[in-house]
């Protein structure tokens, strides 16, 4: 039985990204869902020539009043399936699965509130949910948001995140951490380097000193530079006296 994963959003990114995310999934052993929103977006461009030209199996999801999906499509797909609430259907179809199925989404940076909501909407149901527009990856927003405004997003104040946590993070709030910053970032890449600027390093380890206790106990330490400094003053103040 092949997995079902299930596309939705309107965004874009280069067509390079979104080919090779679709390619790492492939096509022979997935069977998609795909919505038609009433027009052709460039992000969905890629998406629909891409399981054409690989002769994807998929199924479509279009909405009952407007533009009717174009006939290359249609003719291609398993099934059409027209409903009210696109996207809301196709995450009810993932979840009612006998193996839940995975959300890719294509995040519209140009309508980020709408990729937050759907984004939601999905971890709530507790499918993984992947961004197709950023190489797979995983999405994580607290569940059970129904509409997120960008008041509505985490205080992250003057926390501190690595490169690997913010990678893993909706690139809608890493743009806003980088924004809180006082800098305005078009992307997320953009905005992991304004984030991870000059991140602390650890301490390099210079040497080890090792303490003989009066009971014949001993007691060692790695050393930092740092931290041999704070020994030899605390060493030549006690000289002192």
């Amino acid at each position: 039985m092949k997995e079902t994963y299930g596309i939705l959003g309107s965004g874009s990114a280069p067509r390079k990204v979104i080919e090779a995310s679709l390619q790492d999934l492939g096509a022979s052993t997935i069977s998609y869902v795909v919505p038609w929103y009433g027009k052709v977006t460039p992000g969905l461009e890629v998406v629909y020539d891409w399981l054409l030209d690989n002769k994807a199996t998929f199924k479509l999801v279009s909405k009952e009043t407007g533009k009717t999906p174009p006939k290359v499509l249609a003719s291609s797909a398993t099934s059409v399936e027209y409903v009210d609430d696109i996207d809301l259907y196709i995450l009810n179809h993932l979840k009612g699965l006998e193996i839940p199925g995975l959300s890719l989404v294509l995040w519209n940076n140009d309508d980020e509130h709408e990729s937050i909501t759907i984004s939601s909407m999905s971890i709530d149901m507790r499918l993984p949910t992947l961004e197709l527009t950023n190489g797979l990856t995983p999405i994580m927003i607290d569940a059970g948001v129904e509409e997120v405004r960008d008041e509505d997003l985490p205080d992250i104040g003057e926390a501190s995140y690595s490169k690997e946590t913010l990678e893993v993070m909706p690139a809608a709030l890493v743009k806003r951490m980088a924004k809180d910053k006082g800098i305005t970032v078009r992307t997320k890449e953009e905005g992991i380097e304004v984030l991870t600027r000059g991140e602390a390093k650890e301490p390099e380890e210079i040497g080890s000193v090792v303490f003989i206790m009066r009971n014949g106990d001993e007691l060692g330490f790695t050393l930092s530079q740092e931290m041999f400094q704070k020994i030899m003053t605390m060493v030549v103040e006690s000289q002192k006296h």
